[in-house]
């Protein structure tokens, strides 16, 4: 009984290590069809992307990502390429739309050449979407700057990075209310593996302990 109590114990500790936190290996950047379509991946499972709203086209140059350092961190490790950017003029009211076929995890927005030294630009997202600046820098175009302006707001000044929007998604909307000629967005996935939270570390702790203490009382009635 005291073997089976015991295998029991630890085959719960396992479970919570299954939970928690996610870390990211790599970054399925969509790979465009056209400006209007597109696939990724996450977790083994294909994504079918769609883009809707201002558009000048799709980019598939990948020297527009030639600045690495700019598109890349520890979180995000590969840069777009030339899988495709959706290039946008903006100056109006139109509504911007990245929709993923089913929800996602944690997705990641690159933007490139985002206004100018004196003609500011800025995405504003909607619906209560908010990120995180992960990276940002010069670009094919020279050095610039992004600003986070609230959780929402990105300004740019020739601008260049990633943006990351922590919880699940099916739709990311956004407006771009300044014009400028031009400048690109694309989106993109990474496949999530759970690593445990420390809250679930100390709960592990605890269960060794317990377990430690099981086979200190056997040896004890031996």
């Amino acid at each position: 009984m005291q073997k089976l109590m015991t295998l029991g114990l630890a085959a719960a500790l396992i479970a919570p290590l299954q939970a928690g936190a996610t870390t990211v290996p790599f970054v399925s950047w969509t790979a465009w069809n056209s400006s209007a379509a597109g696939t990724t991946q996450q977790n083994a499972h294909t994504v079918n992307v769609t883009y809707s709203g201002d558009t000048l086209g799709l980019d598939n140059n990948a020297y527009i990502y030639d600045v690495p350092s700019s598109f890349t961190s520890a979180e995000v490790p590969n840069t777009p390429g030339g899988n495709g950017t959706i290039l946008m003029q903006g100056g109006n009211a139109t509504v911007n739309t990245f929709h993923f076929s089913q929800a996602v995890l944690n997705p990641y927005i690159a933007v490139f050449s985002v206004g100018q030294t004196g003609v500011p630009v800025s995405f504003n997202f909607l619906d209560g979407a908010s990120f995180t600046l992960l990276s940002q820098g010069a670009g094919h175009w020279g050095g610039g700057s992004l600003t986070q302006l609230s959780p929402s707001v990105l300004s740019g000044r020739e601008g260049n990075g990633v943006l990351k929007f922590s919880g699940s998604y099916t739709d990311i909307s956004f407006t771009t209310p300044q014009s400028e000629y031009y400048y690109g967005a694309t989106i993109g996935v990474a496949s999530v593996t759970a690593v445990p939270e420390a809250a679930t570390w100390g709960m592990t702790l605890a269960g060794l302990a317990l377990v430690g203490l099981l086979a200190r009382r056997r040896r004890a009635a031996a």
